[in-house]
Protein backbone atom coordinates (compact mmCIF):
# COMPACT_ATOMS: atom_id res chain seq x y z
CA UNK A 1 0.00 0.00 0.00
CA UNK A 2 1.35 3.49 -0.94
CA UNK A 3 1.94 5.81 1.76
CA UNK A 4 1.20 9.69 0.57
CA UNK A 5 2.12 13.39 2.35
CA UNK A 6 1.04 16.38 1.95
CA UNK A 7 4.04 18.77 0.07
CA UNK A 8 3.90 21.93 -0.55
CA UNK A 9 6.19 23.28 -2.98
CA UNK A 10 6.35 27.13 -4.47
CA UNK A 11 2.87 27.53 -2.07
CA UNK A 12 0.97 24.56 -4.08
CA UNK A 13 -0.02 21.73 -1.85
CA UNK A 14 0.21 18.17 -3.12
CA UNK A 15 -0.03 14.55 -1.96
CA UNK A 16 2.83 13.01 -2.82
CA UNK A 17 3.82 9.33 -2.80
CA UNK A 18 6.80 8.53 -0.42
CA UNK A 19 6.98 4.91 0.61
CA UNK A 20 4.93 2.06 -0.28
CA UNK A 21 3.89 0.01 -3.88
CA UNK A 22 6.61 0.62 -6.30
CA UNK A 23 3.95 0.38 -8.87
CA UNK A 24 2.31 3.86 -7.87
CA UNK A 25 5.66 5.25 -9.84
CA UNK A 26 5.77 5.09 -13.31
CA UNK A 27 9.39 5.28 -15.24
CA UNK A 28 8.95 8.18 -18.31
CA UNK A 29 12.71 7.66 -19.43
CA UNK A 30 13.98 6.32 -22.33
CA UNK A 31 17.18 4.11 -21.33
CA UNK A 32 20.45 5.86 -22.99
CA UNK A 33 22.55 3.86 -25.79
CA UNK A 34 23.01 3.93 -29.48
CA UNK A 35 19.45 3.79 -30.93
CA UNK A 36 18.85 7.12 -28.71
CA UNK A 37 17.15 9.85 -30.49
CA UNK A 38 18.98 13.24 -31.39
CA UNK A 39 18.34 15.95 -33.62
CA UNK A 40 19.88 14.75 -36.99
CA UNK A 41 23.29 16.90 -36.90
CA UNK A 42 23.73 16.46 -33.17
CA UNK A 43 26.22 14.37 -31.45
CA UNK A 44 24.46 11.13 -30.98
CA UNK A 45 24.91 9.41 -27.46
CA UNK A 46 28.18 6.27 -27.03
CA UNK A 47 29.33 4.52 -24.94
CA UNK A 48 32.68 3.26 -24.64
CA UNK A 49 34.02 0.28 -22.24
CA UNK A 50 37.55 1.87 -20.35
CA UNK A 51 37.61 -1.12 -18.62
CA UNK A 52 35.70 -4.39 -17.76
CA UNK A 53 36.67 -7.97 -16.40
CA UNK A 54 38.79 -9.38 -13.09
CA UNK A 55 41.69 -7.42 -11.93
CA UNK A 56 45.23 -8.60 -11.02
CA UNK A 57 43.96 -8.02 -7.67
CA UNK A 58 40.60 -10.65 -8.35
CA UNK A 59 38.25 -8.23 -8.27
CA UNK A 60 35.15 -7.52 -10.57
CA UNK A 61 35.47 -3.97 -12.41
CA UNK A 62 33.46 -2.13 -14.87
CA UNK A 63 33.69 1.70 -16.00
CA UNK A 64 32.78 3.05 -18.93
CA UNK A 65 32.96 6.57 -20.94
CA UNK A 66 30.00 8.43 -22.49
CA UNK A 67 29.69 11.58 -24.60
CA UNK A 68 26.89 13.13 -26.54
CA UNK A 69 24.87 16.42 -27.41
CA UNK A 70 23.01 17.66 -24.28
CA UNK A 71 19.63 17.80 -26.32
CA UNK A 72 18.35 14.06 -26.86
CA UNK A 73 16.96 11.24 -25.71
CA UNK A 74 14.71 11.82 -22.81
CA UNK A 75 16.20 15.21 -21.72
CA UNK A 76 15.51 18.66 -20.16
CA UNK A 77 15.50 22.67 -21.54
CA UNK A 78 17.09 25.16 -19.76
CA UNK A 79 15.59 28.50 -20.25
CA UNK A 80 19.10 29.72 -21.41
CA UNK A 81 18.95 27.23 -24.42
CA UNK A 82 16.65 30.07 -26.33
CA UNK A 83 16.70 33.29 -23.79
CA UNK A 84 20.20 35.15 -23.64
CA UNK A 85 20.09 35.69 -19.89
CA UNK A 86 17.76 32.83 -19.35
CA UNK A 87 19.18 30.02 -15.77
CA UNK A 88 21.63 27.65 -17.27
CA UNK A 89 20.49 23.66 -15.67
CA UNK A 90 22.31 24.46 -12.76
CA UNK A 91 20.89 26.86 -11.36
CA UNK A 92 17.60 25.71 -11.45
CA UNK A 93 16.28 24.60 -8.21
CA UNK A 94 15.05 21.29 -7.52
CA UNK A 95 12.06 22.07 -6.20
CA UNK A 96 10.56 23.97 -9.79
CA UNK A 97 11.13 20.41 -11.62
CA UNK A 98 8.55 18.78 -9.69
CA UNK A 99 4.96 19.93 -10.14
CA UNK A 100 1.35 18.01 -11.16
CA UNK A 101 1.26 16.45 -14.39
CA UNK A 102 -1.82 18.13 -16.61
CA UNK A 103 -1.77 15.35 -19.85
CA UNK A 104 -3.57 16.88 -22.93
CA UNK A 105 -4.22 14.05 -25.06
CA UNK A 106 -3.97 15.02 -29.21
CA UNK A 107 -3.17 11.54 -30.17
CA UNK A 108 -6.53 11.49 -32.87
CA UNK A 109 -5.22 14.54 -33.77
CA UNK A 110 -1.57 13.86 -34.14
CA UNK A 111 -2.67 10.50 -36.15
CA UNK A 112 -4.79 12.67 -38.92
CA UNK A 113 -2.01 15.19 -39.12
CA UNK A 114 1.27 14.12 -38.10
CA UNK A 115 2.81 17.82 -38.42
CA UNK A 116 -0.34 19.15 -35.59
CA UNK A 117 -0.06 21.65 -33.58
CA UNK A 118 -1.45 21.79 -29.82
CA UNK A 119 -4.07 24.57 -29.75
CA UNK A 120 -5.38 27.37 -27.36
CA UNK A 121 -9.23 25.04 -27.70
CA UNK A 122 -7.00 21.97 -27.00
CA UNK A 123 -6.19 23.26 -23.68
CA UNK A 124 -9.35 25.23 -22.97
CA UNK A 125 -11.39 21.48 -23.66
CA UNK A 126 -9.03 20.28 -21.40
CA UNK A 127 -10.10 22.56 -18.74
CA UNK A 128 -13.72 21.83 -19.14
CA UNK A 129 -13.68 18.73 -18.74
CA UNK A 130 -10.60 18.42 -15.50
CA UNK A 131 -10.99 21.87 -14.87
CA UNK A 132 -8.60 24.77 -14.33
CA UNK A 133 -4.86 24.11 -14.63
CA UNK A 134 -3.49 23.83 -11.21
CA UNK A 135 -0.22 26.36 -9.97
CA UNK A 136 3.35 25.30 -10.67
CA UNK A 137 1.83 22.09 -13.23
CA UNK A 138 3.75 20.75 -16.08
CA UNK A 139 1.41 20.70 -19.33
CA UNK A 140 2.15 17.58 -21.24
CA UNK A 141 1.08 17.14 -24.86
CA UNK A 142 -0.15 13.32 -25.54
CA UNK A 143 0.82 12.59 -29.36
CA UNK A 144 1.07 8.96 -29.44
CA UNK A 145 4.45 9.14 -31.33
CA UNK A 146 6.46 8.09 -28.35
CA UNK A 147 4.73 5.35 -27.54
CA UNK A 148 4.09 4.43 -30.47
CA UNK A 149 7.19 4.01 -32.31
CA UNK A 150 10.63 5.12 -30.70
CA UNK A 151 13.34 4.80 -31.35
CA UNK A 152 12.86 4.72 -34.86
CA UNK A 153 13.99 7.68 -36.32
CA UNK A 154 11.83 7.89 -39.54
CA UNK A 155 9.06 7.52 -37.42
CA UNK A 156 10.02 9.79 -34.66
CA UNK A 157 11.67 12.42 -36.63
CA UNK A 158 9.67 11.93 -40.28
CA UNK A 159 13.18 10.98 -41.96
CA UNK A 160 16.17 8.42 -41.56
CA UNK A 161 18.69 10.94 -42.66
CA UNK A 162 21.76 12.28 -40.56
CA UNK A 163 23.06 16.19 -40.77
CA UNK A 164 21.89 19.11 -42.01
CA UNK A 165 20.33 17.81 -45.44
CA UNK A 166 18.33 15.75 -42.65
CA UNK A 167 16.58 19.22 -41.01
CA UNK A 168 13.71 20.16 -43.59
CA UNK A 169 12.29 16.47 -43.63
CA UNK A 170 11.86 16.86 -40.04
CA UNK A 171 7.93 16.18 -39.11
CA UNK A 172 6.17 15.49 -36.20
CA UNK A 173 3.70 17.30 -34.23
CA UNK A 174 4.11 19.99 -31.21
CA UNK A 175 2.96 22.76 -29.49
CA UNK A 176 1.78 26.24 -30.98
CA UNK A 177 3.12 29.55 -31.11
CA UNK A 178 -0.70 30.57 -29.25
CA UNK A 179 -0.38 27.51 -27.10
CA UNK A 180 2.90 28.81 -25.76
CA UNK A 181 1.50 32.06 -25.23
CA UNK A 182 -1.49 31.11 -23.27
CA UNK A 183 0.02 29.01 -20.85
CA UNK A 184 2.51 31.47 -19.84
CA UNK A 185 0.57 34.50 -19.93
CA UNK A 186 -2.66 33.27 -18.92
CA UNK A 187 -2.01 29.99 -16.37
CA UNK A 188 1.08 29.96 -13.79
CA UNK A 189 2.85 26.96 -14.89
CA UNK A 190 6.26 25.04 -14.44
CA UNK A 191 6.73 24.11 -17.99
CA UNK A 192 5.54 22.32 -21.17
CA UNK A 193 6.66 18.59 -22.12
CA UNK A 194 6.15 16.45 -24.75
CA UNK A 195 6.66 12.80 -26.38
CA UNK A 196 8.52 13.96 -29.45
CA UNK A 197 12.19 15.35 -29.78
CA UNK A 198 11.10 19.14 -29.88
CA UNK A 199 8.31 21.13 -27.92
CA UNK A 200 8.61 23.31 -31.58
CA UNK A 201 6.90 20.94 -34.50
CA UNK A 202 9.53 19.19 -36.86
CA UNK A 203 8.95 21.42 -39.38
CA UNK A 204 9.49 24.94 -37.45
CA UNK A 205 11.98 27.58 -38.68
CA UNK A 206 11.82 30.14 -36.00
CA UNK A 207 11.11 28.23 -33.00
CA UNK A 208 8.74 30.24 -31.34
CA UNK A 209 7.40 27.93 -28.79
CA UNK A 210 11.10 27.69 -27.59
CA UNK A 211 11.56 31.29 -27.35
CA UNK A 212 8.00 31.75 -25.60
CA UNK A 213 8.86 28.77 -22.84
CA UNK A 214 12.58 30.30 -22.19
CA UNK A 215 11.84 33.49 -22.33
CA UNK A 216 8.85 33.29 -19.56
CA UNK A 217 11.87 31.53 -17.75
CA UNK A 218 9.89 28.39 -18.06
CA UNK A 219 11.07 24.71 -18.29
CA UNK A 220 11.12 22.09 -21.46
CA UNK A 221 11.09 18.55 -21.41
CA UNK A 222 11.00 16.42 -24.31
CA UNK A 223 11.04 12.66 -25.35
CA UNK A 224 9.32 11.78 -22.31
CA UNK A 225 8.13 7.79 -22.13
CA UNK A 226 5.10 5.62 -21.61
CA UNK A 227 2.55 8.89 -21.58
CA UNK A 228 0.00 6.20 -22.75
CA UNK A 229 0.22 5.47 -18.82
CA UNK A 230 0.10 8.52 -16.82
CA UNK A 231 -3.62 9.85 -16.01
CA UNK A 232 -5.12 13.04 -17.69
CA UNK A 233 -4.74 14.67 -14.21
CA UNK A 234 -3.84 13.66 -10.91
CA UNK A 235 -0.38 12.86 -11.29
CA UNK A 236 3.35 14.35 -9.88
CA UNK A 237 5.95 14.82 -12.45
CA UNK A 238 9.59 14.38 -11.08
CA UNK A 239 12.01 15.53 -13.44
CA UNK A 240 15.82 15.00 -12.35
CA UNK A 241 18.10 16.72 -14.78
CA UNK A 242 22.40 15.60 -14.95
CA UNK A 243 23.77 19.20 -13.35
CA UNK A 244 25.53 20.46 -15.78
CA UNK A 245 27.83 23.65 -15.37
CA UNK A 246 26.10 26.37 -17.48
CA UNK A 247 24.29 23.67 -19.14
CA UNK A 248 21.41 24.33 -21.74
CA UNK A 249 19.60 21.24 -21.04
CA UNK A 250 20.39 17.88 -20.07
CA UNK A 251 19.69 14.01 -19.77
CA UNK A 252 16.95 13.36 -17.28
CA UNK A 253 15.34 11.09 -15.75
CA UNK A 254 12.01 11.71 -15.04
CA UNK A 255 9.02 9.94 -13.70
CA UNK A 256 5.84 10.32 -12.26
CA UNK A 257 3.91 9.32 -8.75
CA UNK A 258 0.80 7.80 -9.98
CA UNK A 259 -2.80 8.78 -7.77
Amino acid sequence: MAVYVTVIIMNASWSVCVAGDQGSILDMTYAFDGDTIYWPNASPFKLTTEYQGMTERGYWYTANFYAASEHGGTHADAPVHFAKNGRTIDQIPLAEWIGPAVKIDATQQCTRDQDYLLSVDDIKNWEKKYGRIPTGAWVVMYTGIGTQFYPNPKHVLGTNKKGLSALPELSFPGFSRESAEFLTKERNIKGIAIDTPSIDYGKSQDFWVHRIICGANKLGLENIANLDKLPARGAILYVIPMAIKGGSGAPARAFAILP
